[in-house]
């Protein structure tokens, strides 16, 4: 189906059956006639383009059969970056338009038909980008001006927090798995619960939980684990950690491109030991291979500004509904504490129109043994359809 401005469109359709009524009172049978149907579509997919400066993004807006306007959301991707081909955000569109909501999803930059790279940006960017979003949509006739929000998982969740502490056009907000930590502090955890869950040995974790804070302070102009670093360093004997601390906490910081030589020298030095299977040095490896060593304060600069986000600049600022989901299983975050810091800046910040939901057992996409957990799509629904009567 195609629209006069050129939008391709997809309905999807349910069968509504039509009673038969048997008349027995009357004497009188109907037999042998076919229910007629009726059919009537459950929701439309439109393809859709956006302005992210300087990237033109390409994404598909599912919306209710019913006539607009309506409330909306935007999804917004983890660190992965994905596109709208993933069934993990399709599932979410078709559910959560149920509960009268029109839901985007879009291609990040580099991906599918969006166009731009999604390498070294910076969570600011991806901040700008949400808003871009929900302003494309505040500008559409068939939404609503003051109903739109957003979903983010992982990453997206303090992409959440930072959008609508900056915009206060975003109506309200559902991070999902969304750290009430900084992400230095949330990758260090992530290697601990990963390293641990995978059976290493507590050396075997500390290694690894050391290297991988050497590898955020080496990027950070003021390193936030030194003494920390050099106990633990200390404590371990030597080892390839050793050059790094030297490298890390040098007085005087090495040439950039010489740094950056050592510090793929040092990672390719571990690269095969089993402790470092959760420091990614397959995917970290090829992208400082491919780096001019002149690009690599650049580069640098760019990764603390991701590393030093700290949602307590965000959350004390958020005043639009907000419903905190999180996984109880979760290994990358910790739960717990996010949930205490959650309702500590949202207390801050005078807003108490905050619902925080844990479901037991349940992972970092909120699933266990492979499925949504149960009462998922539920739980958000229901608040969605609630803000509808605020």
């Amino acid at each position: 189906m195609e629209t006069s401005q050129g939008c391709k469109m997809k309905v999807c359709m349910t069968t509504v059956p039509v009673l038969r009524v048997i008349l027995q009172w009357a004497g009188i049978l109907i037999v042998g006639c076919a229910p007629r149907t009726v059919t009537v579509p459950a929701f439309v997919d439109e393809e859709v383009y956006f302005r992210s400066d300087p990237n033109e993004m390409f994404g598909i807006l599912t919306l209710p059969a019913a006539e607009g306007p309506h409330p909306a959301l935007v999804l917004l991707h983890g660190a992965g970056r994905e596109g709208v081909s993933s069934g993990y955000y399709t599932e979410h569109a078709h559910r959560l338009v149920k509960a009268g909501y029109a839901v985007l999803r879009y291609d990040s930059p580099g991906v599918g038909r969006s166009l731009g790279s999604s390498a070294f940006e910076s969570l600011e960017y991806r901040s700008q980008e949400a808003i871009a979003a929900v302003k494309y949509l505040q500008d559409r006739a068939d939404i609503q001006l003051e109903g739109v929000g957003l979903w983010g998982i992982s990453q997206g969740g303090w992409i959440c927090q930072m959008a609508a502490a900056t915009y206060d056009g975003v109506a309200f907000i559902i991070p999902v798995s969304g750290p009430g930590i900084t992400p230095a502090d949330q990758e260090v955890h992530r290697v601990e619960m990963q390293s641990r869950a995978e059976g290493f040995t507590n050396n075997e974790v500390a290694k690894a939980v050391l290297m991988r804070r050497l590898m955020v302070d080496i990027v950070l102009s003021e390193p936030r684990y030194e003494a920390l670093n050099k106990g633990e360093a200390a404590r371990l004997g030597e080892g390839p950690w050793d050059n790094m601390v030297e490298l890390v906490y040098a007085p005087v910081p090495s040439v950039p491109g010489i740094e950056l030589e050592k510090v793929k020298e040092v990672l390719n030095s571990i690269k095969a030991e089993r402790w470092a299977r959760y420091l990614y040095l397959e995917q970290v490896l090829p992208l400082f291979d491919n780096l001019p060593g002149e690009h690599w304060e650049a580069v640098k600069a760019q990764m603390q500004a991701i590393m030093v986000v700290d949602p307590a600049d965000y959350l004390t600022k958020v005043q639009c509904p907000v419903l905190a989901i999180f996984g109880e299983a979760d290994a990358f975050l910790p739960v717990s504490k996010s949930v205490e810091l959650y309702r500590q800046y949202l207390g801050e910040a005078g807003n108490s129109q905050v619902e925080i939901k844990v479901f037991p057992n349940a992972s970092h996409s909120i699933k266990v043994e492979g499925e949504f957990a149960r009462g998922y799509f539920e739980t958000i629904s229901k608040w969605l359809i609630s803000l509808r009567s605020r």
